[in-house]
């Protein structure tokens, strides 16, 4: 059943994203970003979240999906990932996300490619982790995508979660890690651990997180019609596990 909480915020979220006064770059984990037009800020609270949490020191190649303006990929390679590919279906993402990568010192490790999920990459090309910040808020199947940053928030029918767990295993080794960055308030979790178990994958809660809404939050909110309704959010990095051939 759509959240329609979750997706009224969402849509609120991108109008305050086009309404904001024009930006080139943004601040990160202490560091300063390059940011191109139609390119969301890898400032989020979910971003900052899911690159802190991840384990890069144990792993030597990095593939990120829906890498946006390239903050976790560029911090993998910093972390000591060899071999970092970021991949995004919007142009103006991958660009932004070489520039930074370029910026921070770490260009020669990091490949950034125009890809609809795994597309662009070469058939059988595997990576020790595999990550995706996925677009969690469900839209309905009608849903028009009015620019390229709405692919950063809504999933229509959740076609896209579907077709990544369809094609992930093309390039995954016996040895790959899978996480996927979600929220479990403003995502349908039940949905989505539907969609991995009928292509053979399970999840566990590699790492979970509540953030409280700021004071000052003047957007939507869930409720019953007393009180403030929703204060706070969850976060979720979830791992999974190829477990059973796919249905």
């Amino acid at each position: 059943m759509l959240n329609e909480f979750s997706y009224d915020l969402g849509q609120w979220d991108i109008s305050r994203f086009r309404e904001r006064p024009p930006q080139d770059t943004f601040t990160a984990f202490d560091l300063e970003w390059h940011l191109l037009p139609d390119v969301w800020p890898g400032n989020a609270v979910a971003t900052k979240l899911f690159t802190s949490w991840l384990p890069y020191s144990e792993v030597d190649s990095f593939l990120e999906v829906g890498c946006g303006a390239g903050v976790t990929a560029v911090i993998a390679a910093m972390r000591g990932c060899s071999r970092v590919c970021a991949l995004d279906i919007n142009p103006a993402a991958a660009e932004t996300a070489q520039l930074n990568a370029t910026r921070h010192g770490v260009g020669d490790k990091v490949t950034t490619l125009t890809s609809d999920l795994f597309s662009a990459l070469d058939e059988g090309t595997t990576f020790d982790l595999i990550y995706w910040n996925s677009p969690f808020v469900e839209a309905p199947v009608e849903h028009e995508y009015r620019s390229q940053i709405d692919y950063a928030a809504f999933d229509a029918d959740y076609k896209m979660h579907e077709a990544f767990f369809a094609a992930l295993e093309r390039h995954m080794s016996e040895t790959t890690r899978v996480f996927l960055g979600f929220s479990e308030t403003l995502g349908n979790p039940q949905r989505l651990h539907e969609l991995a178990a009928r292509s053979g994958f399970t999840a566990s809660v590699y790492r979970r997180d509540t953030f409280d809404l700021p004071a000052d939050y003047a957007g939507p909110r869930s409720g019953d019609g007393e009180g403030d309704g929703l204060t706070s959010l969850v976060y979720v990095l979830y791992e999974f596990r190829r477990t059973a051939p796919a249905a």
